[in-house]
């Protein structure tokens, strides 16, 4: 039996949580979420309050439906947003107020179905209006439905030109939906990175390579799912720990190889405490054994059986 059997083994004994959130208050069913108050079925989020059936919404408030916003406020059904406040039914807006319907605008307040307009107001379709007609044509709007107005925008979003990528404040960075990033590549719907490469949803970390949903790391390689890690790699679900290998569901630990669901832990393998010294030798042979089977650098099996499906 190799070293990744062994620790399926023992992941399979210990108990997972159902969900995984780190200093909540009165948010039930979030799962990956930290720091969050009275949120309901809202995932992958940080600091968020009062906000129900959102993933990924940082620093907001009172939002519903909504998925990679940030610092934002009374927004309804609006997707990768920052600094919205009153919007409803937007994309890739920054710095909108009471817009709906808008793609792509920066700078914008009381527009309506506009699509790549900066600095503007009182727009419906990318068309200029006084304020009182404005507010009169709205109002007649707002009683249509999102199935009637969507064919009415269609025409704006075909024939405004779009940015191949969507970013801001980068440099000599490529992927899409990204701010504050510098020397990065392929990385998507992130911010705050540095030297990172293949990275989904990362935040305010350094050293990433083949990572998703990390915040708050350094120097870490394939993880899913945690949040400040320093030095881990082929980790799932931890947090707050440092010098993680192969482990999964570990909190508040350092030096520790193939374990499971732990917390304040240290100089362990597979979840049997070592001394300092007996831990490391233990470590050297057991990557050296990995290397010789071929099984070193593979990710562990899932915790779900594999789904196949048949077409129908």
């Amino acid at each position: 039996m190799n070293f990744l059997e062994e620790f399926e083994r023992l992941r399979l004994k210990k108990p997972h949580i159902g969900l995984q959130c780190v200093q909540n208050e009165n948010s039930p069913f979030c799962q990956y979420t930290e720091k969050s108050k009275n949120c309901y079925m809202t995932f992958a989020s940080y600091t968020a309050e009062d906000c129900i059936y959102n993933h990924r919404v940082f620093y907001c408030r009172d939002c519903v439906d909504c998925a990679q916003m940030q610092k934002s406020e009374l927004c309804y059904e609006c997707v990768d947003g920052v600094n919205c406040y009153n919007c409803n039914y937007s994309v890739l807006c920054r710095q909108a107020t009471d817009s709906n319907f808008c793609y792509d605008c920066v700078n914008i307040q009381n527009c309506f179905g506009c699509v790549g307009l900066r600095q503007k107001s009182f727009c419906i379709f990318n068309q200029q209006y006084k304020k009182e007609e404005y507010l009169s044509e709205v109002a007649a709007l707002n009683k249509l439905s999102p199935a009637e107005i969507y064919p009415r925008l269609e025409p704006l979003l075909a024939s405004v030109p779009r940015n191949a990528m969507y970013g801001e404040n980068n440099e000599g960075s490529y992927g899409d939906n990204i701010r504050n990033c510098k020397d990065c590549f392929w990385v998507f719907d992130s911010f705050g990175l540095h030297d990172c490469y293949y990275t989904y949803n990362g935040d305010d970390a350094k050293n990433l390579y083949d990572v998703t949903h990390l915040g708050w790391a350094e120097e870490c390689f394939e993880i899913m799912s945690g949040g400040n890690l320093n030095n881990c790699m082929f980790c799932s679900g931890c947090w707050y720990s440092n010098n993680l290998t192969y482990c999964e569901l570990v909190y508040n630990s350092h030096d520790c190889f193939g374990c499971a669901s732990l917390n304040h832990v240290e100089y362990s393998i597979l979840n049997v405490p070592y001394s300092k010294e007996e831990y490391f030798k233990r470590v050297a042979e057991i990557k050296d054994g990995m290397k010789k089977d071929g099984t070193w650098g593979k990710w562990f099996a899932s915790t779900y059986p594999e789904v196949i499906t048949y077409g129908y």
